[in-house]
């Protein structure tokens, strides 16, 4: 089941000094098809729940994340769940 568009737009987001940009910029990038846009919605979704961000620690609230996404969508590469994940933790500051 994998997206190939959708795993395309979110590893080529590399402005990470406006990394709030992550969720427009790859929304914009799947404009043309709304069943990715769905998928990107749960994603966006779950890499941003709050229980991801109760840590102490930025690593275990980033770990906790790459892990439910892993278990989530299992489709998704290492490449695109990292930038998931990077794009989340600016969302739980």
């Amino acid at each position: 089941m994998a997206k190939p568009d959708l795993i395309g737009a979110a590893i080529k987001f590399m402005d990470w000094e406006k990394p709030w940009t992550f969720y427009s910029v790859v929304m914009e990038n799947l404009s043309h098809d709304s069943d990715d846009q769905s998928f990107f919605e749960h994603i966006w979704a779950e890499a941003c729940r709050p229980e991801h961000c109760q840590h102490v620690g930025m690593l275990k609230c980033c770990d906790e994340c790459d892990h439910a996404l892993k278990n989530g969508f299992s489709w998704l590469s290492e490449e695109a769940r990292a930038q998931f994940v990077q794009a989340a933790s600016f969302q739980w500051k």
